[in-house]
């Protein structure tokens, strides 16, 4: 029987220098992306990033075997490079980084200015499949209160520009700088929101649609909703987990419309303060309920959003390998906790970068 709710992944990361820990100022050796038997290897906004899409997988192993080789393939290119592949949300050091020569990414330097130069920023997107846009719509409209829980979640990104900024995920507040990012309105239909973002196209304030930075939104070429809120994570396991999560909020927002539930009404001011809440402390403060307009203790709301998608975990048989990881997190703490345990040892970011490095099949 097929899949109804697909997944696929892409990840963004880090080239650095293996001995300094700089940025490369050099593109990847796949300028123009290229095609493996794993997936797809593409080339990002700065020079120093690269990025793996994984093909439709239909379960958490068959996701977990495809990101392995593909991390593994980078990381071995990178070492030949006298590079590290680094999992990190942001650089933590000290940058400059250099646009990748490609006539769309130099317009958008030029149209976005020190937004787009700021970008040393590193995310994970999660495709899962619905092939019904007013389904993907729903679906959108109906997961926006748990989303801050995923960035909580993915948190790894503590450092910026050789400081400890406080925040779990700093990559967040300086993805958020593009004018569309962060939450989109809630939509009564596929054509509503086609019109809408088409709209933001026509004003000149994007270039195209492929600009559409939401924390969640219909994907602009596949038939699926991508989750963009999570920050790229060290860990193979921990990627799918956040994948496994994704798949069941989609599928258990689908269901909901499908069976006419109300749509759960919260207010953009108090979404805002979700994500900003865990941006700032992970999984170590309080995360707020955007609709209750509650802040409980983190592992209270994670465990809320498990009981939530129980069936759907259980439905999809991606139950026990989220879980393991999940409860993982909230004994030892976000993948922030690692970096700043890193840089603790001998005050030396290139340690950060050390521990967020992605092993090679070599390695």
């Amino acid at each position: 029987m097929p899949v109804e709710h697909t997944l696929g992944v892409e990840e963004e990361f880090h080239l650095v220098d293996s001995t300094t820990g700089e940025l490369s100022r050099s593109s990847p050796p796949l300028t123009g992306g290229e095609d493996t038997p794993s997936g797809h290897l593409g080339p990002e906004l700065l020079c120093s990033q690269v990025e793996l899409s994984t093909p439709v997988c239909s379960n958490l192993v068959e996701l977990g075997r495809t990101l392995t080789r593909l991390r593994e393939d980078l990381a071995h290119r990178a070492e030949q490079r006298g590079e590290r592949l680094v999992a990190s949300g942001t650089h933590p050091g000290d940058h400059t980084p250099t646009i990748t020569p490609s006539r769309r990414y130099e317009e958008m330097a030029t149209r976005f200015g020190v937004v787009a130069r700021r970008q040393v920023v590193c995310g994970c997107h999660i495709h899962v499949g619905v092939a019904d846009p007013e389904l993907a719509v729903a679906v959108m409209n109906r997961s926006r209160p748990w989303l801050s829980a995923f960035l909580a979640l993915s948190a790894n990104s503590p450092f910026w520009r050789g400081e400890d900024t406080e925040y779990d995920s700093y990559r967040a507040q300086v993805w958020w700088q593009w004018p569309s990012a962060g939450m989109p309105g809630v939509f009564d239909c596929y054509s509503d929101y086609v019109e809408l973002t088409q709209r933001l196209v026509d004003s000149g304030v994007l270039q195209d649609r492929g600009m559409l930075y939401w924390d969640v939104r219909p994907s602009e070429h596949l038939a699926t909703v991508e989750f963009r809120i999570c920050d790229v994570v060290p860990r193979v396991e921990q990627t799918v987990m956040l994948a496994g999560l994704a798949r069941a909020l989609a599928a258990h927002c689908v269901a909901e419309e499908r069976g006419g539930l109300p749509l759960p009404r919260s207010v953009p001011e108090l979404e805002r303060a979700a994500r900003w809440r865990a941006a700032r402390s992970g999984l170590s403060g309080e995360l707020i309920d955007p609709v209750t307009a509650l802040a409980h203790p983190a592992e209270k709301r994670i465990r809320t959003l498990l009981a939530y998608l129980e069936p759907a975990l259980r439905a999809h048989g991606d139950h026990d390998t989220v879980h393991e990881q999940v409860n993982r997190l909230l004994r030892e703490g976000t993948n922030a906790n690692l970096q700043r345990e890193a840089f603790g040892v001998r005050n030396d970011l290139r340690d950060v970068l050390r521990a967020t490095t992605v092993p090679s099949a070599e390695g």
